[in-house]
């Protein structure tokens, strides 16, 4: 197996899915960088027209340095696709991360990355980040153990959500319009359901 050449800034630990729309892939780098070596490659969504959904590659998320993320175990959901597993790229390197996303059970986006750090983040009354519009609209901008700092454009938001959005300033600052970010955490793994595990969000303060 290859490994990823460059040491990540930060250590994380939780599946993420690739958001890729290019049919030839996206490029698996060997360090942090446009630049870097190209290690191997992972399949864009796969989307089933008579199904209407797609099924994302699912992702390992190990590390993050300067917007770029560390992952592996590279894999295809066959009981999703119905269809035989993709030839991907599976072993460690490096992708951006503006083409992952992550699925969210918490009903709270907060200011870093602390269940006591300030809340910047609500989607109506204890809505989670878990639906398809919000894992959608989100891209992974950072992480810190379980917890990912996600930017959001609020336009990929379905109109219905967007209007129950309640976005502090903080979570705007110094992004374009359009955009917020926020930490979350209670991260699952599983597109098609909920993560049992995960338990209920405890209510936010």
């Amino acid at each position: 197996m290859t490994q990823a050449a460059a040491e990540p800034v930060s250590r994380c630990s939780f599946g993420a899915f690739v958001a890729e729309t290019d049919p030839a892939g996206l490029n698996v780098r060997a360090a942090p960088s446009a630049s870097a070596k190209v290690l191997g490659k992972l399949p864009p969504t796969f989307v089933e027209p008579s199904a209407g959904y797609g099924v994302r590659v699912e992702v390992e998320v190990i590390g993050a340095r300067d917007g770029w993320f560390l992952i592996r175990n590279a894999q295809d959901n066959e009981a999703l696709t119905d269809k035989p597993p993709r030839r991907m790229y599976s072993g460690e390197g490096w992708v951006s991360g503006g083409k992952l996303t992550v699925k969210s059970q918490a009903d709270v986006g907060r200011a870093s990355a602390s269940p006591d750090a300030a809340a910047v983040l609500r989607i109506g009354d204890d809505e989670m980040f878990d639906s398809d519009g919000v894992v959608e609209a989100a891209r992974l901008v950072d992480c810190k153990g379980r917890w990912a700092q996600v930017e959001f454009t609020e336009q990929r938001i379905p109109a219905s959500m967007r209007a129950a959005l309640r976005v502090e300033p903080a979570a705007r600052t110094g992004l374009r319009p359009g955009r917020f970010r926020a930490w979350v955490d209670r991260l699952c793994a599983i597109q098609e359901t909920s993560c049992p595990s995960l338990g209920a969000p405890e209510p936010a303060p």
